[in-house]
């Protein structure tokens, strides 16, 4: 038969429960801040690449990847807003 918790084991599985969302939270902004990194220089960049679709003057052709373009910097706009902000 097992014992009832006390209140040492409780404490000590709420630390280990908090040392492991550190852990979690760590690896998580480490795994995230190239990323975010990325998205901010690619949102920069990208409209680079508007310019000869848009000096053609003709986007028929060309519309589905003026989209693509157009939504790929968007959601790097999203992703990379926050970088640097130190």
């Amino acid at each position: 038969m097992s014992s009832p918790p006390t209140l040492q084991n409780d404490r000590a599985s709420n630390f280990e429960l908090s040392v492991s969302r550190s852990v979690a939270r760590t690896a998580a902004r480490k795994l995230f801040t190239p990323v975010q990194c990325l998205s901010f220089w690619v949102a920069v960049a990208l409209p680079f690449g508007y310019l000869p679709l848009l000096y053609r003057g003709n986007l028929s052709p060309t519309a589905d990847l003026f989209d693509v373009l157009l939504a790929l910097n968007l959601v790097a706009v999203v992703v990379g807003h926050g970088y640097n902000r130190d």
